[in-house]
């Protein structure tokens, strides 16, 4: 192996760089191959361990790298696969934290292998599914896991001790008791063998068998011992035959085999065995350290504070817009989401080499969906030399039923077994059955079918037609019925709220989606990171957009249940500004009435309630008057989505442009990182730069004519 330690001089040596180096250089390259879209992913992971690969020994303590992400963006098997290009699958240790099963006993169990197998040595560890090793309970209170300190250990500095206690252990201090109790009442021992008081040695170890009267065999046993006893009654073992097994078992430090612990016995005498055994216990019951000083150790997890849109399961969120959001999350806001489950102390462990996973793209996907046909179509070729293709329309299939942004790739692969492999086999025995060898294979979306089109010399010479439940595809057709007419207009009324009020233009509108607990919605993208005052309202307005909306459109009487989940986030934002961003009639945190909040305040007069009901009406009433206004636009809208389940950024613009009432495009915010603060800080900068510049020239002219003589002064 390459790590192995020998002496070498300098030639040798920096021959094995150049050799790991350049097996470094066609890892990362075979890697890129293999994982879609994480290009800069792979190269900070490569960059990461090549100082550790490259000069292990320099190391005192582990080097941490840091893998955050969403589930399913191949952080895991990214791991994996590094350890077998680099070619250490032998020295590759995997625990999963998750794992209830195992426990933090069993961590500590796998981590002492190493001890047997590779202490000191330079060895990769991932540490998978961190998230479920923390510390601190949701509400920030200790967890106790004591089991989990050996972790927090090996992140520190490699080492820890752990007990060489077992079993074994206990029978070999019970021997000792034994052997000294006979001892003391005249059993004399030489060469290792019982030579006095023998009847007396195996009563009192309980030895008495009984022998068959033919073959001189023993004919039942009551205890581990009666084994020793095959031999001549001459020749009896002071130290059972076993026992040489146990004590090799504990001590495998001093002994090669236990036929060398054998040897010891048959040299020494009775109070020399119970020296030697009491050198064997006093071992056994040491603690050991495991030295991983000199490893590489990969944290591997999940952060659902970290990646906030992990809770989305819809299948029609936008992944490029996932993917977007996930590009701001950077190292601040990983040590923050960590704060949430660790202690400080234990954050800090984990060091500032932190990598983070993007959430994957669309185009991600689809280069992931091609890479995995292409492998199924050589597959294929290889061992049954048919030629597959697939056409367009089955890519697109499969990133409609099988992409949930949030989940990463594992629905994928299913969706493409489902689609895909499970069709092979109808596709040999048709060919079979039909005498089509030779014939290439082409697999296409059909309605509710996949179609197999059988090809030879560039025509189809048959089709096989076979049934497929296409279930998202299901949910998302239109049903133009009154439920989509209902959450076309909701929806309308928050698209036209957003564009009015927050001068933001949606992505994209949808009427019919496949999610479980979204029917419509309207993705946005607010183009600066934070909330005024002054735009308060407007958001609060653009909450309540819907129900507005549909107050408008079929009557007050006639408004439906869905706009719960709108006026909770409406309210939430306005009492969470008021009571603790400062935007009441008093700059105060409020909280409720308890001995742990004593540095709140309490609204104990319903101040804050009051303030707040205020802000929900005038935001609702900013909302009708909003939506009355651009009724004719709020109709057009709602009856185009009501006919189809989606609208997208381009059509929200040229119905904008065409019914909305005194309106102007050019207010639509493009870009926000410079709408008013630092113009208004720069200028209020000059102004006041003027003003200083003044008043040191008046301040200058000053002090000259202080400095002119009086007599000058009066001439």
């Amino acid at each position: 192996p390459l790590y192995k330690k020998e002496n070498m001089n300098t030639t040798t040596l920096q021959k094995q760089i150049l050799q790991k180096q350049d097996v470094l250089n066609a890892a990362g390259i075979q890697l890129k191959k293999e994982f879609i879209g994480i290009d800069h992913i792979i190269d900070e992971v490569m960059a990461a361990l090549s100082s550790w690969y490259l000069f292990p020994d320099l190391q005192e303590k582990p080097v941490i790298v840091n893998l955050w992400g969403l589930t399913g963006v191949g952080k895991s098997a990214l791991i994996e696969r590094v350890a077998a290009l680099i070619r250490f699958e032998e020295k590759y240790y995997h625990f999963d934290l998750g794992n209830k099963e195992n426990g933090n006993r069993g961590v500590k169990d796998k981590l002492e292998e190493i001890y047997d197998n590779a202490n000191g040595y330079p060895i990769l560890i991932a540490l998978d599914e961190f998230q479920h090793a923390r510390t601190l309970d949701s509400m920030g209170n200790e967890i106790e896991k004591s089991g989990s300190r050996v972790i927090w250990q090996l992140l520190d500095s490699g080492k820890f001790q752990v007990s060489r206690y077992s079993y074994k252990v206990e029978d070999i201090y019970g021997l000792i008791l034994r052997l000294r109790y006979v001892l003391k009442n005249g059993v004399r021992v030489s060469n290792g063998e019982v030579t006095e008081r023998k009847d007396y040695f195996i009563k009192q170890m309980d030895l008495n068998v009984e022998k068959d009267p033919q073959s001189g065999e023993i004919a039942s046993q009551h205890n581990r011992f009666h084994k020793d006893l095959t031999k001549e009654e001459s020749s009896l073992p002071f130290v059972p035959e076993h026992y040489c097994d146990d004590i090799f078992a504990v001590y495998p430090a001093k002994f090669e085999t236990p036929y060398e612990v054998r040897l010891i016995l048959e040299k020494l005498n009775g109070y020399e065995t119970i020296d030697f055994l009491y050198e064997v216990f006093t071992y056994a019951n040491s603690p050991k350290t495991v030295d991983c000083s000199k490893s590489i150790i990969f944290v591997i997890g999940n952060l659902d504070e970290a990646y906030t849109m992990s809770g989305d399961f819809n299948p029609d969120m936008d992944a490029d817009e996932f993917h977007k959001q996930s590009l701001k999350i950077n190292v601040p806001v990983i040590k923050e989401a960590l704060t949430q489950r660790f202690r400080s102390e234990q954050v800090a462990r984990l060091g500032n080499n932190h990598i983070i996973y993007p959430a994957l793209s669309r185009n991600t996907y689809k280069q992931i969906i091609k890479l995995e046909l292409t492998k199924i179509k050589q597959k294929v070729y290889d061992q049954l030399k048919i030629n597959l293709n697939f056409d367009n329309t089955i890519l697109e299939l499969i990133y409609k039923e099988g992409v949930y942004p949030t989940q990463g790739t594992r629905p994928l692969f299913t969706t493409i077994h489902q689609i895909i492999k499970t069709k092979l086999g109808r596709v040999v025995s048709e060919m079979i059955l039909n005498n089509h060898k030779g014939a290439g294979v082409i697999f296409k979306a059909g309605t509710n079918a996949i179609i197999i089109e059988f090809v030879r010399d560039h025509k189809v010479i048959d089709s096989l037609n076979i049934p497929q439940q296409f279930s998202l595809e299901k949910l998302r057709k239109n049903k133009k019925d009154d439920m989509q007419a209902i959450i076309a207009v909701h929806e309308a009324g928050h698209a036209i709220t957003s564009i009015l009020l927050m001068r933001t233009l949606p992505e994209v509108i949808l009427s019919n989606s496949a999610g479980a607990n979204s029917a419509g919605f309207v993705l946005t993208d607010y183009k600066w990171n934070y909330i005024s005052k002054k735009e308060i309202k407007n958001r609060m307005a653009n909450l309540l957009g819907g129900f507005a909306a549909e107050k408008i459109i079929f009557g007050e009487e006639n408004v439906t249940y869905g706009a719960t989940d709108d006026i909770q986030k409406a309210t939430g934002l306005i009492t969470t500004m008021l009571k603790q961003g400062g935007f009441g009639s008093v700059p105060a945190a409020y909280h409720t009435k308890h001995p742990d909040t004593r540095f709140f305040l309490h609204d104990i007069n319903n101040t804050i309630n009051s303030e707040a009901e205020s802000w929900l009406k005038s935001a609702m009433k900013l909302a009708e008057n909003t939506l009355k206004e651009q009724k004719t636009l709020l109709l057009k809208m709602a009856d185009y989505l009501s006919d189809h389940r989606s609208m997208s950024k381009k059509q929200i613009k040229e119905m904008i442009m065409q019914h909305a009432q005194n309106f102007d495009m050019d207010s639509i915010i493009e870009n926000g990182d410079h709408l008013f603060y630092r113009a208004h800080l720069k200028t209020a900068a000059r102004a006041i730069e003027v003003r200083t510049d003044n008043i040191f020239e008046l301040n200058n002219t000053k002090e000259k004519l202080n400095n002119i003589p009086r007599k000058a002064v009066n001439s």
